[in-house]
């Protein structure tokens, strides 16, 4: 025999009340919300019905959920902080590409490069990271990685190498970290910021 709790409103409870003391012959309210239970755990419409009526699940916390396949990253430095990027995002690893200046406002461009034949912006990793920018002795390469409408080039401090992070090795982003991070990910005894470069705000 199944067993339930239930709650109800003091409406409901007075409505089903009023059903028991009509009924022929008379139905205790036990008896009342037995059936009413009943029909809807044997109602499969009735579950759909109701699942329906549940609001939508919080699409931005869905976001956040890692993905629990294991991933390979691109771990690299900006300044003391190690950042990871699915290695499915990094076109290439470039270095010693001429960066040219040209008139911006953005915060982040230093310039453009011209890279496989185009000319590609190129964005100042400590910049878009951290709001500050990477010193010229301290930048070390480039990552060619999609940017939010077309690929761009991130300096950075320094490359690290693969790093597989598998399944038990994610967690969710701190809520209180920019859109662009996706989860952290601990590996090899280190907390690796696992990032997004389809997120960026390059301004």
């Amino acid at each position: 025999m199944k067993r339930f709790t239930v709650s109800l409103p003091d409406d409901l409870y007075s409505a089903l009340r009023l059903q028991g003391e009509q009924a022929t012959p008379p139905a205790s309210l036990q008896q009342m919300i037995r059936y009413a239970v009943d029909s809807l755990v044997a109602s499969p419409s009735a579950s759909r019905t109701a699942a329906a009526d549940e609001p939508p699940p919080d699409t931005d916390s869905a976001l956040l959920t890692p993905a629990p396949e294991p991933v390979d990253l691109l771990v690299f430095n900006v300044g003391e902080v190690e950042y990871g990027i699915a290695i499915e995002m990094v076109e290439t690893v470039a270095a010693g590409l001429a960066v040219h200046p040209i008139p911006t406002t953005s915060a982040t461009l230093t310039g453009v490069a011209v890279f496989r034949d185009a000319l590609t912006e190129v964005h100042d990793g400590g910049m878009v990271l951290q709001g500050s920018p990477i010193p010229d002795r301290d930048t070390g390469s480039m990552l060619a990685v999609p940017g939010a409408n077309s690929r761009v080039l991130m300096t950075v401090t320094s490359v690290d190498g693969l790093t597989p992070a598998d399944a038990g090795q994610w967690s969710a982003r701190p809520a209180s970290a920019p859109s662009w991070v996706s989860a952290l990910a601990w590996t090899n005894e280190r907390v690796v910021t696992v990032i997004d470069p389809r997120s960026f705000n390059l301004q």
